[in-house]
């Protein structure tokens, strides 16, 4: 469902999307009556969590300059991951002093600003312009998304670099490993 909203819509939007369930998920939790309402609102983790994945790894593809797209995804990785640690930490000592419901507020509060943000920026920059558009398909009929493009990892034109791509080429040798890189 994200490769086709992705299509639609652009990665702008659908981290938008993916922020407005986050949100509606967790203060949910705040005021949800029983246990099955916390279940239905679980639903929402699969928009938030593969939304916010499949929206960011497409908008830094996007804005990446060429050459420096596995370097952007990396980058994205370190600032995910130490988000959730300071997540982590944060929400629990604020679970620890001052409980759950706060806790959820503080994560709906922050994802909210976020989200705003965003959408401050959708609204006045447009979405993101492809750096590296133009260089091997101009056809807009058979453009697509770098999240479903069904290139291998190691085919020119995904997102390793040329000088990564020189070093296997004149150092892989061996047969068992060549069929990493034989469409070079």
């Amino acid at each position: 469902m994200a490769p086709r909203f992705l299509q639609k819509h652009g990665p702008g939007k659908l981290l938008l999307a993916a922020g407005i369930a986050y949100i509606v998920r967790v203060l949910g939790y705040t005021v949800a009556p029983h246990m099955s309402v916390v279940l239905l609102l679980e639903t929402l983790h699969g928009v938030s969590y593969a939304g916010g994945k499949a929206g960011s790894v497409e908008y830094i593809a996007q804005i990446a300059p060429k050459g420096y797209e596995a370097t952007g995804q990396g980058l994205l990785i370190f600032v995910n991951y130490m988000g959730i640690v300071a997540g982590l930490f944060a929400g629990g000592h604020i679970q620890e002093t001052l409980g759950s419901r706060a806790m959820f507020y503080v994560m709906a509060t922050i994802v909210a600003l976020g989200t705003v943000v965003l959408l401050i920026a959708e609204i006045c920059l447009g979405a993101p312009k492809r750096e590296n558009e133009g260089s091997s398909n101009n056809n807009p009929d058979e453009e697509s998304t770098n999240l479903i493009k069904s290139e291998s990892a190691c085919s020119s034109g995904s997102y390793g670099d040329r000088a990564t791509e020189s070093f296997m080429r004149k150092n892989l040798k061996y047969d068992s490993l060549n069929k990493y890189v034989k469409d070079w």
